[in-house]
């Protein structure tokens, strides 16, 4: 990594790790944008890119790797090396850390399980759920929405299709919440490299176990879809159907989770667009990119720059991490009018929650999905709801954005 980076103008300082700056990034964020687009953070060793072209441009090009497992590893001492040595070997996996020619096997292979097809069949999943969940918080005076709702929501949806039963839930979601404190760039967790090599090995073990019943008892799930993938051309690897499973398990309801609960805090906090969204059922799609712009499930993702260059001026090396701030690009005054503004009905919104280029999200339809079927029976079965505090603390990750907790009231 480089070092003796030149100093950023008077008054522009970005520090990941204060808990006011997690919370409300955007500011901040917005200095860099006018004074310092490409920013050196010493807390990160890294670049920090927060213009929409800008990280637009790097999310698409070819010049910056996803791969940001791999050097990170290799540049770690052999003592370093061994104690998250088993989180590696599944992240090395993931198709969201691969580069082509890799990058485009794997995503090819997940296209054929992963379907249009597949994610319009778990509509009837997503409202049954909706309502069971609705049905048990009715009577509720108060609760937390993130535990009893927006987290056991996608997780429900990903557990059908994955074939796995509900009653592993909170299993998954303690070794997932593990792992995140390395995948999301977890700036105050010391321990976060033990937690989440811990929960990379018992997450792994119990998928092995899943694909030893499905080799006995094939059945109609995305884990025996993959593991058919055994057999043709680029055949996934035993490693490979297990890494993915864990990534499906980990996007499929870490970022829809965040979607949910951002989004109906978004509208609690903006009584007149939530009553202009109840007038107009209609607006729900409109109101689900609206949300995924103002307060997205994503605040940041990392790249590795492949070959040196310049930007604004500022030498890149080969080698040098940047972190692309996708929730400031979705702010940029240069992309967005009236940026802070929360308009359901805004248009164009062209946001870049779901990232940008060959890396766009898969999951994106059934994310979509799941949040506009949510957010309307939200409204408009518990249309007394409010929220119980003045602020939340968001999560330690700049990757992910989203409240641990967030208490509701819901008056009768």
């Amino acid at each position: 990594m480089a070092t003796g980076k030149a100093s950023a103008p008077a008054g522009v300082h970005y520090d990941p790790r204060d808990q006011a700056t997690i919370n409300d990034p955007i500011p901040v964020l917005r200095t860099l944008q006018d004074h310092a687009p490409v920013y050196w953070c010493e807390a990160l060793r890294g670049w920090v890119i927060t213009r929409y072209d800008d990280v637009k441009a790097v999310l698409r090009n070819d010049d910056f790797s996803a791969d940001r497992i791999t050097p990170f590893y290799e540049a770690q001492p052999p003592e370093r090396q061994a104690p998250i040595q088993q989180l590696i070997r599944y992240l090395n996996t993931w198709v969201a850390f691969k580069d082509p020619p890799e990058h485009t096997r794997l995503r090819k292979l997940m296209k054929t399980v992963f379907t249009p097809e597949t994610v319009a069949g778990q509509r009837g999943v997503v409202e049954k759920s909706v309502q069971r969940l609705i049905a048990r918080l009715e009577d509720q005076r108060e609760f937390d929405f993130i535990s009893e709702f927006a987290f056991p929501l996608p997780a429900m949806v990903i557990l059908d299709l994955l074939g796995l039963p509900e009653a592993d839930m909170d299993d998954l979601k303690n070794w997932s919440n593990k792992m995140q404190l390395f995948i999301g760039s977890a700036t105050t967790s010391p321990q976060k490299y033990d937690l989440a090599e811990e929960g990379a090995i018992a997450m792994a073990a119990y998928f092995r176990e899943a694909i030893r019943e499905r080799e006995q008892h094939p059945g109609n799930d995305l884990i025996t879809h993959l593991l058919a993938l055994r057999e043709v051309d680029d055949a996934l690897t035993e490693d490979e159907v297990i890494g993915t499973s864990m990534l499906f398990l980990f996007g499929g309801h870490e970022t829809t989770t965040n979607l949910i609960g951002n989004g109906v805090r978004a509208l609690l906090s903006h009584p007149a667009q939530k009553q202009q969204l109840l007038d107009d059922p209609a607006l729900i799609d409109s109101a689900i990119e609206e949300i995924l712009r103002y307060d997205g499930p994503t605040g940041a993702s990392v790249r590795l720059v492949k070959h040196s260059h310049s930007m604004h001026g500022v030498h890149l090396e080969a080698g040098e991490r940047v972190f692309v701030m996708i929730n400031a690009a979705n702010h940029d005054q240069r992309a967005f009018t009236d940026p802070d503004r929360f308009d359901i009905t805004r248009s164009p919104n062209l946001h870049l929650t779901f990232n940008f280029g060959p890396h766009f999200c898969m999951g994106a339809p059934l994310a979509r999905l799941e949040g506009q079927v949510a957010i309307d029976e939200v409204l408009r079965r518990l249309p007394n709801l409010t929220l119980a505090a003045d602020s939340y603390d968001y999560m330690d990750t700049m990757i992910m954005r989203g409240v641990r907790s967030m208490p509701v009231r819901n008056a009768p």
